[in-house]
């Protein structure tokens, strides 16, 4: 969800909620606080905001939630940071973990499934 994948960005920055609104143009921290606790959704607007005030945040990873956390850019005036990087590969590690779990648990259901299948097989025999 886009709440989550903003307030992985806050702790990614680390800087408070506040600080994050401040950059986003907001005097004080509530549209954020209400966006992350779910109680609003984030407009495009603020959306775009975000990558103004941090264009080092991939788009396609804010929005939708693909790639990495951070742009991985070539050229040495827009290159990312070691801490940016690192924080990217920690990312990746926990999507990967994520997708790793979600697997083994279709894979476990699976496995009971044609269990099943083979006893009521075995039953009709």
């Amino acid at each position: 969800m886009i709440e989550s994948r903003i307030q992985q960005l806050i702790e990614a920055l680390n800087v408070s909620v506040l600080e994050f609104a401040r950059q986003l143009g907001e005097h004080r921290g509530e549209k954020v606080y209400h966006i992350l606790h779910g109680r609003m959704k984030p407009r495009y607007d603020t959306l775009e905001k975000i990558l103004v005030a941090y264009p080092q945040v991939n788009g396609d990873w804010l929005m939708r939630g693909e790639g990495l956390m951070f742009k991985v850019l070539d050229s040495p005036s827009a290159a990312i940071t070691v801490e940016e990087r690192l924080r990217n590969m920690e990312f990746l590690l926990f999507q990967l973990n994520q997708r790793m779990a979600l697997l083994q648990e279709t894979n476990d259901l699976l496995r009971t499934d044609i269990e099943q299948m083979r006893q009521e097989r075995n039953h009709r025999s």
